[in-house]
């Protein structure tokens, strides 16, 4: 038994720590390998050590593939969600952010720090968030002040005139129209730059790991499986 035990662990690129712990030994020596594929995966109470052999070139560097439909049970001892990772390949450092929440889903990844999103197309309601009410034709950069300041933005939804974005400290920033109270401010005022969706009632003390607009509504979908809505619901949109 602890041959098969010690067989399994190594396929995954484990070593046994005293204690019983085990650590992932992560490394890439291009930025397509992924060190760990697995089904079912539970980094409770494990370490992992992250090792960059190459220039990362891709968009994101993937720790963990999990080809199962349940999210990755808790995060390494020390490497939490949201966390800076600096890797260094050829004296140059590169920065990430951890997100167990990347890749399809409910893969671990390593998400460029910083990165921010653009926008461009019609503005008459704001919903490029650059400021203004004026239609590019080429992309803009959304406002990287006030709500979004020093944050690394994980993923968008786009919906008819409002955009939403989930930031990795487990934020969220919204911007356009707001007749219905789509941006999940509070209130029914258009923003022309980005402002935060009020993270009390049902998002409070819960983690958002995705999110989705329609035409003049925003979902949102947390850690523990919960969705939240907010917006436009005339036709029963928002599921309540």
């Amino acid at each position: 038994m602890r041959a098969l035990v010690f067989k399994l662990l190594t396929a995954l690129g484990l070593s046994i720590l005293p204690g019983g712990a085990a650590t992932l030994n992560a490394s890439w020596n291009a930025p397509s390998d992924i060190p760990a594929t697995a089904a079912s995966y539970s980094a409770t109470g494990n370490d992992i050590n992250l090792t960059l052999n190459c220039i990362p070139a891709a968009a994101e560097l993937t720790v963990i593939k999990n080809t199962g439909l349940a999210f990755i049970q808790g995060a390494f001892s020390n490497l939490s969600q949201g966390q800076a990772v600096a890797l260094t390949f050829n004296a140059i450092t590169y920065n990430f952010v951890a997100n167990y929440y990347g890749g399809t889903g409910n893969d671990l990844v390593l998400v460029w720090s910083g990165a921010r999103p653009f926008s461009w197309g019609g503005n008459r309601f704001g919903q490029l968030g650059d400021g203004t009410t004026t239609q590019r034709s080429a992309p803009v950069a959304v406002l990287q002040s006030g709500v979004l300041a020093g944050k690394t933005v994980f993923a968008v939804a786009s919906g008819a005139t409002h955009h939403l974005a989930l930031c990795s400290d487990g934020t969220l920033a919204a911007w356009g129209y707001n007749a219905f109270g789509q941006l999940g401010d509070g209130t029914t005022t258009r923003r022309l730059a980005p402002e935060a969706v009020n993270q009390s009632g049902v998002l409070a003390g819960k983690r958002v790991v995705a999110v989705a607009a329609g035409n003049a509504f925003s979902l949102a979908l947390c850690s523990d499986g919960t969705v939240a809505a907010w917006g436009f619901n005339y036709d029963g949109e928002l599921g309540d």
